[in-house]
């Protein structure tokens, strides 16, 4: 799958420019498009009002949202931003964890390849992944391998998931645990599914820094910069739940 992991890999990773640039824009929305410290976890629930901003932009029986808007609890940069848990627990949405997490250098707003800026709106989650041998989690998963890569190639295999011989870091640490956003109709094989727009941007992810690199940007994917955060968010995650994920909402 693509490279959207680090700006060091794409500025010279978006989980890859590499042929996974993490880079789609926000002129093309996902099926439900509506529009320095450490890092610590929240452990106690956050209550909010039965209703936040957001919740009217997600299916009335989704009750699980991963959320990612700006903040400068992290850094004062741009691309710094909080990614946040929700629940919906008899009809009240509920925060119950917020994690420390990047995005693309140029911030919100993507629309087009390799624009260093990260898309806004909802999105479903396509498909998580892990190099684990099976799934961490409940949700539809796939094995990510060392030639593993979503790429930005122009031609019928953009944006979508393939297995390219003689590739070696599709496994990379940065790598080893996420889920794909399904933004820009990404295909998880060749020629199933809807054509993705060209150039509107392949491989959007959720993934992790790269290691010693916490708070570097991405190409246009949304990391976090604790493993054992996107550890958890991938046990957290159930299908029968119908968990959205909400991008600067």
């Amino acid at each position: 799958m693509g490279s959207c992991g680090s700006l060091v890999t794409a500025l010279v990773v978006c989980v890859a420019v590499l042929p996974t640039a993490c880079s789609a824009p926000s002129s093309t929305p996902g099926p439900d498009a509506g529009p320095s410290g450490a890092v610590s976890s929240a452990s106690t629930p956050t209550a909010e009002p039965a209703s936040p901003g957001w919740a009217s932009e997600v299916t009335a029986r989704t009750r699980q949202v991963i959320r990612t808007v700006s903040s400068d609890r992290w850094c004062a940069r741009i691309y710094c931003t909080a990614t946040q848990a929700w629940e919906r627990r008899r009809g009240t949405w509920v925060m119950v964890r917020e994690f420390g997490s990047t995005i693309g250098p140029r911030g919100w707003g993507k629309r087009r390849q390799d624009d260093g800026r990260t898309p806004v709106g909802v999105y479903r989650i396509k498909v998580t992944f892990s190099t684990t041998p099976g799934n961490p989690g409940r949700m539809p998963w796939r094995r990510r391998l060392p030639t593993s890569t979503v790429t930005d190639e122009v031609g019928p295999l953009y944006n979508t998931w393939i297995e390219e011989p003689g590739r070696t870091d599709g496994d990379r640490p940065s790598m080893r645990w996420g889920f794909v956003v399904d933004y820009n109709r990404v295909r998880l094989r060749p020629g199933v599914g809807p054509a993705p727009v060209p150039d509107a941007g392949s491989g959007i992810f959720y993934h992790t820094s790269r290691p010693r690199h916490r708070w570097e940007p991405s190409e246009g994917c949304t990391r976090l910069e604790d493993p054992s955060d996107m550890r958890w968010l991938l046990k957290w995650l159930r299908p029968e739940a119908r968990p959205r994920v909400v991008q600067n909402l």
